[in-house]
């Protein structure tokens, strides 16, 4: 069973990959773990992170479920890419801080994370699991697109950690 983690190899309990299994066992296991899953969402000391970054989704979708929900044309908020920003969240490990969630002009939902005014990166989330991101380092920029898996992707993960590292990325420096 492979667990989302990023370079440092910090583990997310809460994401795991799933469907690779096709026996009864694995079914089994696989049912076993999403109980696990649940219990550790429920417990105050892990999954109190988990769940202020579902309720953080919720408002998005209570504030952004209308067309033109800005004043200017926005669309709403988008299914899918609201159930893909659950699964991205739930890959995220503990350590991270909980991002700013929001809603983007196309429907797409934002995670944002802000430590500064040249400290900040950006993820959004389509219905098709692309996930465009920009950030800003001091004077660095990246900007790019992966897509949602299994995992974290390791990208994602460097750049969010750098945000809060000073400079640097924690562990490839």
């Amino acid at each position: 069973m492979k667990l989302a983690y990023g370079e440092t190899g910090e583990r997310n309990p809460l994401a795991f990959r799933t469907g690779s299994g096709l026996s009864g066992e694995a079914i089994q296991v696989e049912g076993q773990f999403r109980e696990l899953q649940e219990y550790f969402r429920r417990s105050l000391t892990m999954g109190r992170h988990y769940m202020n970054a579902r309720e953080a989704i919720i408002q998005a979708i209570e504030d952004c479920s209308v067309d033109n929900w800005d004043g200017y044309g926005a669309r709403r908020i988008d299914g899918l890419s609201c159930a893909n920003a659950e699964r991205f969240a739930d890959m995220l490990p503990a350590s991270v801080p909980i991002p700013e969630v929001g809603v983007d002009v196309d429907g797409e939902v934002t995670f944002d994370w802000y430590a500064g005014p040249r400290r900040l990166f950006s993820v959004a989330i389509g219905g098709d699991g692309r996930m465009a991101y920009a950030g800003l380092f001091g004077v660095n920029k990246t900007h790019g697109t992966e897509y949602l898996g299994d995992a974290l992707p390791d990208t994602l993960w460097s750049y969010i950690r750098r945000v809060y590292s000073g400079g640097t990325c924690l562990g490839t420096a």
